[in-house]
């Protein structure tokens, strides 16, 4: 029973000590108010009040709050410099005590939340959710009446010791409506709260809608300058809207491939909230904007999938229901996203023009793929079959005149790996795709898996993925050679997976330096006998798709150099050079 009574009278001690500190977080705060601007206030103060008609009731209370709040905004928001007032403030005094030492430091460590107050906590004070994180807090304040419990709050807090918080500056509550214009601030899967900007908004509409106004807000304006979420400074796609809302046109072509490159998932859900935001605030033509962008975004996005490539609008939805799960987005985004999905016309890709020897050349590729890959072979018999693809490929690009090959339709062949992690086989792929007049890129799969793209014109797309194979398939029997070989053997057990990796460097090495060497060879020849070049003819082809798909790369920096074990590079490269694919053998 003493340990009981000595924990509660500890418990009251430590409740007592943070409402004095929260004292002087008060009084510290108003004396910080002298490093503010006055100049820049009144501006500020007047710019917020602009539109609130001064004949209302007790307009002098609407200023003095006003005052209050830009004031409280004004203390937290940093400079160019990233000081804040609170900064500078601390800076120039000198602590009184270790009270004043522990109200600085929990000031300068300060947030902007979205609370709600789950449940009152005796003494004083409450269990409170951060709505936009998820943590639970405990917020002391004995001034704050228990009715409230239930209800959620816009808070600036300061933390005091493990998970208990205090108030410094403005309470606001939150209604409905406020409610869902904030949880256009909260950051998806619990990254917090676009703190400033939220701050702003909800200040300035409870000084128009709050409950002193309630009776005059027919009489203001709905429209909240300053107030949306997003502005043209918070990236491409905000930039791309607002320029649109202002030219009030419809979007000129380098708009229109702007928004195509913005075509992911996250940017997609962005520009949904800014629809969402801006009808809310009255602000039509902004909205307009964002809904021209994501109809572009949400159109290039079935085009891909259309093509083959690893996109859809299924996943857009999914990254969707996931940020309304988190409180980022409302309810309502759902319903407009599909509104706007339903809008997006792609014709689904149709049989091929009938084209005879195209379908002759992929009908000859898969029927070597089957036997060389699906079925098991000998590396003999898969090198025989590498040269045949090259001659197909070879004799059916000169066999089409340039009309013919600007008139296919570009393709996307994935190539799921299973792999995590890159490994000696990935330096034969962009060898793959030059040889085959193929852009190739890696991306990572929902599982963190690697998967490459291989693009460009269907019998070349073919050739490239059956190529892949038949190195894969490579690799496989010249690993499992050298494991069986003595020089396998003479290594110390220790050293055998490295003696492997080695032996497997050195074979993608060989294979892609005979690749590069065979493709300046194939191209020489080709150029002299026929006087064509196809390369770049196709190349403008594909560029010219990928642009339509706004497609944009990032390159991957090189691996830095391995350690390797030489005679076990050595013996990879002298098997990569092993590995033939000339053109011009054999019948096709």
């Amino acid at each position: 029973m003493a340990q009981v009574q000595r924990k509660t009278a500890v418990a009251a001690d430590s409740i007592a000590r943070i409402e004095r500190l929260r004292h002087t977080i008060g009084e510290l705060s108003e004396a910080a108010t002298g490093f503010l601007p006055k100049a820049k206030i009144d501006a500020t103060v007047t710019q917020w009040v602009s539109g609130i008609p001064r004949d209302i009731e007790d307009f002098g209370i609407v200023i003095r709050n006003a005052t209050m709040m830009v004031m409280a905004l004004s203390l937290f928001t940093p400079s160019l410099t990233g000081q804040t007032a609170i900064d500078r403030f601390a800076r120039n005094r000198k602590a009184v005590g270790p009270d004043e030492a522990v109200a600085i430091l929990a000031m300068r460590r300060s947030r902007f939340r979205l609370l709600n107050l789950e449940a009152a906590l005796p003494p004083k004070g409450f269990r409170v959710r951060d709505i936009a994180t998820g943590e639970t807090l405990h917020l002391v304040d004995g001034e704050i009446p228990p009715a409230i419990v239930g209800q959620s709050i816009a808070v600036r807090t300061c933390p005091i010791e493990d998970d208990i918080v205090v108030i410094v500056g403005p309470l606001t509550p939150l209604d409905d409506q406020m409610l869902d214009l904030v949880r256009q601030w909260i950051r998806p899967n619990g990254k917090g709260l676009a703190a400033q900007r939220c701050a702003e908004m909800l200040y300035r509409h409870y000084l128009r809608f709050g409950s002193t106004l309630m009776k005059r807000v027919e009489t203001i304006s709905p429209t909240l300058p300053g107030a949306f979420p997003f502005g043209p400074e918070d990236g491409p796609l905000h930039h791309l809207a607002f320029a649109l809302a202002r030219s009030n046109a419809e979007p000129t072509a380098a708009q229109v491939q702007r928004a195509r490159e913005l075509a992911h998932a996250a940017d997609i859900v962005d520009a949904i909230i800014g629809i969402s935001a801006a009808r809310l605030l009255g602000r039509e033509p902004l909205a307009a904007a964002y809904e021209t962008v994501a109809l572009i975004q949400m159109e290039t996005v079935a085009r891909r999938a259309a093509t083959g490539l690893s996109a859809s609008l299924d996943r857009v939805a999914a990254e969707l229901d996931r940020a309304i799960a988190d409180h980022a987005v409302p309810p309502s985004a759902r319903d407009l996203f599909h509104d706007l999905r339903r809008r997006v016309r792609v014709a689904p890709p149709g049989p091929r023009a009938t084209n005879v020897n195209l379908d002759k050349v992929l009908g000859r590729i898969q029927a070597l793929r089957e036997k060389t890959v699906d079925r098991g072979c000998t590396e003999q018999e898969a090198l025989l079959a590498a040269e045949k693809v090259a001659e197909l490929l070879d004799r059916y690009g000169l066999s089409l005149s340039e009309v013919e090959l600007k008139n296919q339709t570009c393709e996307g062949a994935g190539i799921e790996t299973g792999r995590k992690r890159f490994g000696p086989i990935d330096a034969c792929i962009p060898v793959v795709g030059q040889f085959c007049d193929c852009r190739v890129w890696s991306e990572k799969t929902a599982a963190g898996e690697i998967r490459y793209v291989f693009f460009g014109l269907p019998a070349d797309v073919a050739g490239a993925r059956y190529l892949y194979d038949l190195i894969e398939l490579t690799f496989e029997t010249e690993t499992e050679r050298f494991k069986a070989g003595p020089l396998y053997a003479r290594h110390h057990s220790s050293q055998r997976r490295t003696a492997t990796t080695s032996f497997q460097t050195g074979l993608a090495d060989g294979i892609a330096r005979k690749l590069r060497t065979l493709h300046d060879e194939r191209e020489a020849t080709l150029r002299t006998s026929t006087g064509r070049e196809l390369v770049p003819i196709k190349e403008a082809i594909v560029e010219d798709e990928l642009a339509k798909l706004g497609m944009i790369f990032q390159t991957r920096g090189g691996q830095r150099g391995k350690r390797v074990l030489s005679d076990a590079y050595d013996a990879g490269c002298e098997a990569g050079d092993q590995f033939e694919f000339r053109p011009g053998i054999g019948q096709a």
